[in-house]
């Protein structure tokens, strides 16, 4: 009994707003536990019956060419259901405002597709969702509520890593070169395209995760623009 208030209490220091911040909470974590997908499989995104949901670029890639690997080990992933979040590798205020700077960036260069408002995932902090105007382009962006991204900032569990969708190829290359990994309720109760990137560490790093948040867009928006 005395390990299960312990680990009660460990949850409620990085809980959020995506559950209710209780016992409740919990326990509807802690249930969820059967359910926890494998987070470095890549099979899914060779599946036809996958890549058909992803609309008629379902076989496309995003991103700008191949990432480069990500130096070093990947970060640890907390031990929750959910929140899902990374807890180690983590880097401060300078670090933290460049990516949402960055973020803000690619909203403002895609405004014609894309909105920022609250999160409808995390019901907390600013996400990129697709413009109203714009048809939902595949069911994996009805999955999503037409979310594409989110920074997780702020108090609590916020440490700057993403979480967003893309498509089965940049799935593959995103884990693959460890930038990133499925969400741990990734192919049930959200898609297998649904991700976390990891907080960027460095500039350069930087750079590379501004490349997957923009492939995340033209993904998600059915490339309603010209990728250049």
């Amino acid at each position: 009994m005395s390990s299960f208030f312990s680990n009660y209490r460990d949850w409620l220091k990085v809980a959020d707003t995506a559950l209710p911040q209780n016992i409740f909470g919990y326990l509807l974590q802690h249930s969820l536990g059967p359910f926890r997908a494998d987070p470095f499989t890549i099979l899914p995104y060779d599946d036809p019956k996958e890549i058909a949901k992803c609309g008629k670029n379902g076989t496309q890639s995003f991103l700008q060419g191949n990432l480069p690997e990500r130096e070093g080990p990947r970060p640890e992933i907390i031990k929750f259901m959910a929140p899902h979040r990374q807890t180690s590798q983590l880097t401060g205020d300078d670090m933290h405002q460049l990516l949402l700077t960055a973020v803000e960036e690619i909203a403002v260069k895609h405004s014609a597709h894309v909105v920022v408002r609250t999160s409808v995932l995390e019901k907390s902090g600013e996400a990129l969702l697709l413009a109203d105007h714009i048809t939902t382009p595949h069911s994996i962006c009805g999955k999503t509520k037409r979310e594409i991204a989110h920074v997780h900032a702020g108090v609590g569990s916020g440490e700057y890593s993403m979480h967003m969708c893309l498509s089965p190829m940049d799935c593959k290359e995103v884990i693959t070169k460890k930038w990133g990994e499925r969400m741990t309720l990734a192919g049930v109760f959200v898609p297998h395209e649904y991700l976390i990137i990891y907080t960027p560490r460095t500039k350069d790093e930087l750079e590379v995760v501004k490349s997957i948040v923009t492939a995340a867009v033209f993904f998600m928006t059915g490339a309603q623009e010209n990728i250049s």
